[in-house]
């Protein structure tokens, strides 16, 4: 039979101990003395690429055509307020010198067995609307922070299918 021997497809077998949740991973930012240090205040992270496309339609067909024309990304996080010297004084101290403050970021997941994936994110702007404070009574004080990020972004480490660890040669 095809996919295996007993009629079922053997790739739908799946390893629940491989999913990962929100508590497998780390927002991680690299100060400007390059020292790493794990934001634990940030309870939500995400980064998404924008594929940007023009659309062409050639005489005589009816089917119109994407090309790609670029890419953006933009890296979005909530922060509760616990410290202001990481994020918050960089900004009021780059903003007041006339200059626009810039991070770098990775994500970093980690699986059971000390196996991880990470990526890495260069020159992060702010951009859009920042959260200087946000109060609600009752509620946890957040700043939500916006970020473009101005250099594609890096795999260093992954997953493979296998389980064992994939990075760059």
């Amino acid at each position: 039979m095809a996919n295996g021997t007993n009629g079922l497809n053997d790739q739908s077998q799946l390893d629940v101990n491989k999913i990962l949740t929100g508590k497998d991973g780390q927002l991680i930012i690299t100060l400007s003395d390059n020292t790493e240090l794990f934001l634990a205040e940030v309870d939500t992270a995400q980064a998404q690429l924008n594929m940007n496309n023009t659309d062409y339609q050639p005489v005589g067909s009816a089917l119109v055509f994407a090309v790609p024309t670029g890419h953006s990304i933009t890296l979005t996080m909530s922060e509760v307020v616990i410290r202001d010297d990481v994020l918050l004084t960089k900004l009021y101290d780059d903003l007041k010198s006339g200059h626009m403050p810039v991070w770098d970021f990775q994500c970093k997941l980690r699986r059971r067995g000390e196996v991880y994936q990470r990526q890495v994110f260069r020159n992060c702007l702010p951009d859009g609307n920042l959260d200087l404070f946000n109060l609600n009574p009752g509620e946890i004080i957040k700043r939500a922070w916006s970020f473009r990020v101005n250099a594609n972004p890096e795999l260093m480490e992954w997953f493979n299918t296998d389980g064992s660890q994939g990075s760059p040669q």
